[in-house]
């Protein structure tokens, strides 16, 4: 009787297991599993019929810097996956899931990552037995600098201490770019984007007296044009079939003083665009 109790039992959490993983894989909660070093699948099930976009997002932050990297085609389906092999490998990886259902209610499920999973898988390719609650061994925190780019929409490299020296030093010494510390390991990289210097046209310019000139080369055997706009971009004239190798245009034709745009066209091709200040008459 003892003997048929305990089949009873055994059955009886056996047929509890499934529902159960199914419910850990069932929006909002997912599954991450490692599957190789370099390849981690995120899975869900998704009890939504009028879920109508669904979107799984990585970060090395458990909190924040998530982006996304995978929008499921058909987001209805019940059962669906990815694998995701671009992380940085060696450093603990996040992932959540942002779904939407019709109506417009959004949701975004918690972070989970997939590093004990991974170490766990190491250790038993390796024949290690570990008991669930027993420590990881060699599982120890790694400091690694975070940088990102000056918008902190995107992580551009995660380095190791010795690692961050030397990239440090080389953006002191060899670039004009900048590194800002904005959190304990996160640090922003501002790219130095030098300002454009205008040089003015050699071709539509103003002379010495403030007027427009036009001076082309081989107007005999090209077919020139130009066409005149605002600082607004708005179209004010065109010339066209320009023959005469220097032509000065009368102020008259631009209405008022300030910066003007030009398009010179070369046998209907487009040879320079450019600008021009006029100046005010006093």
């Amino acid at each position: 009787m003892k003997r048929i109790c305990f089949l009873a039992v055994v059955f009886l959490v056996c047929g509890q297991l499934p529902a159960l993983a199914q419910q850990n894989d069932t929006l909002p909660n997912f599954s991450v599993h490692a599957l190789t070093k370099n390849k981690n699948q995120i899975s869900w099930i998704n009890p939504y019929p009028d879920c109508n976009q669904l979107v799984v997002q990585r970060s090395y932050d458990s909190l924040k810097f998530f982006t996304s990297i995978f929008s499921a085609q058909s987001p209805e389906l019940v059962q669906n996956g990815f694998v995701d092999n671009q992380f940085t490998p060696g450093v603990t990886v996040y992932y959540r899931i942002f779904y939407v259902q019709q109506g417009g209610k959004y949701f975004f499920t918690a972070s989970k990552s997939a590093d004990n999973l991974r170490v766990m898988a190491d250790a038993q390719k390796n024949n290690q037995i570990l008991l669930p609650g027993q420590p990881l061994q060699n599982n120890e925190t790694i400091i690694m600098f975070r940088i990102f780019n000056k918008e902190r929409d995107s992580l551009l490299y995660m380095l190791e201490p010795k690692d961050y020296r030397h990239f440090k030093d080389s953006i002191t010494t060899k670039t004009k770019d900048t590194l800002s510390i904005v959190a304990e390991n996160e640090i922003i990289l501002k790219r130095y984007i030098p300002k454009m210097e205008w040089k003015p046209s050699v071709f539509v310019f103003t002379n010495n007296k403030g007027y427009v000139t036009i001076a082309l080369p081989n107007t005999k055997i090209h077919d020139y044009s130009v066409k005149f706009f605002n600082d607004k971009n708005e179209f004010v004239f065109q010339m066209n079939g320009i023959k005469d190798p220097y032509l000065v245009v009368d102020k008259s034709n631009f209405l008022h003083a300030g910066w003007f745009y030009f398009e010179l066209y070369e046998d209907h091709h487009l040879k320079e665009k450019n600008k021009f200040y006029i100046e005010k008459d006093f």
